[in-house]
């Protein structure tokens, strides 16, 4: 039997095409790519993920910068942290 938890929230997804760049808002910490190459800049430090791999990013003042690599689209799913620090 399928349960969902109140805790879980549905993930917002983004689709990102060739030359195109998204700043992911601060409150979202969790990314798993669904499809595509994902370049990931925070804080002056580089992630790459490729399809079905999932990163926790830090919590941090900056925006993370992500774009599409290889010509492909990308295709992600995003969750919002639970706990957002407050500044």
């Amino acid at each position: 039997m399928l349960q969902i938890s109140s805790e879980c929230a549905a993930p917002d997804r983004i689709i990102l095409m060739e030359k195109e760049v998204y700043r992911l808002p601060q409150t979202h910490r969790e990314i798993q790519v669904l499809s595509g190459i994902a370049w990931i800049t925070l804080d002056q430090q580089d992630i790459i993920l490729q399809s079905s791999e999932k990163a926790s990013l830090p919590p941090s003042k900056n925006f993370a910068v992500i774009s599409a690599l290889n010509n492909m689209p990308l295709i992600m799913a995003v969750w919002q942290d639970k706990n957002p620090v407050r500044s």
